[in-house]
């Protein structure tokens, strides 16, 4: 029977936001992984107070994963701490330390990769280009601030909480369950998504007429050749439905534009 609630996993995530508070370069986020688990093991070893200082002692150590991701390890963790047999300790001891360990490396790697290089570049385009394209006043700047606040929270919260609560209910299945998830493609779609809003805040830019910047005609034709530039793109890979829907998108903007 299963000791640990979904109450105490919801408070052990949201102390997982302070993982880095404590970050120090000997072990670097040991601290904070402690403290989120803490609530959890006192729940485990309720009756235990040798078991509860050895698991204390054992999630001192070393530990360092993307701040996001770690709630996957965190999921994972407190369910070996509530099954594994407390007969042996040592043994114990040993596969938890190897499970952590083994989570910790490949979970930083895909973090950093969507977080770092992907959600976070996009999340303060679409803050700046609202403030861009609304003349830098300073209601924009509050908007803006926002907008790029929640657009990165989103996934990040979804995500935090996502993985704790699959980690912990599935967590044999948690290396299947990464496995599954196209990082990659997913990384592609959020850079693709954020040149297209490039793209979107550069046209509204020039498309000012008082700024006389760039001629028109030369703007249309512009616009034309990158239509076409992103119809070949599409078709030129395997047919696939998403494929031909953006290719049914660009064309339906293009008609559109030569109607209007």
């Amino acid at each position: 029977m299963k000791k640990i609630s979904i109450f105490s996993l919801l408070i052990s995530g949201l102390k997982l936001n302070f993982l880095q508070a404590s970050w120090n370069f000997e072990r670097l986020q040991n601290i904070g992984f402690l403290f989120s688990i803490y609530n959890i093991l006192k729940v485990i070893y309720k009756n235990n107070i040798d078991g509860l200082k050895s698991a204390i002692k054992r999630h001192i150590e070393f530990f360092n994963t993307n701040i996001f991701f770690s709630s996957a390890v965190l999921g994972m963790i407190s369910r070996l701490e509530e099954e594994l047999d407390d007969s042996d300790p040592e043994k114990k001891n040993r596969e938890i330390e190897n499970s952590k360990i083994g989570v910790m490396g490949p979970l930083a790697a895909i973090g950093d990769s969507i977080f770092w290089s992907a959600i976070k570049p996009f999340a303060l385009l679409t803050g700046i280009g609202y403030t861009y394209l609304m003349k830098f006043s300073f209601e924009s700047f509050i908007y803006g601030s926002l907008i790029s606040i929640i657009t990165y929270n989103i996934p990040r919260i979804f995500v935090k909480y996502y993985l704790l609560m699959q980690a912990y209910y599935n967590y044999q299945k948690l290396f299947t369950l990464l496995q599954k998830i196209e990082f990659q493609h997913l990384i592609k779609i959020i850079k693709l998504n954020g040149m297209i809003f490039l793209g979107f805040i550069m046209a509204g830019y020039f498309y000012k007429k008082d700024l006389n910047l760039i001629p028109i005609k030369l703007i249309d034709n512009f616009l034309l050749i990158i239509i076409f530039i992103l119809i070949a793109m599409a078709l030129k890979r395997k047919t696939s439905i998403s494929n031909i829907l953006i290719a049914i998108i660009i064309l339906s903007v293009f008609i559109s534009y030569i109607i209007g």
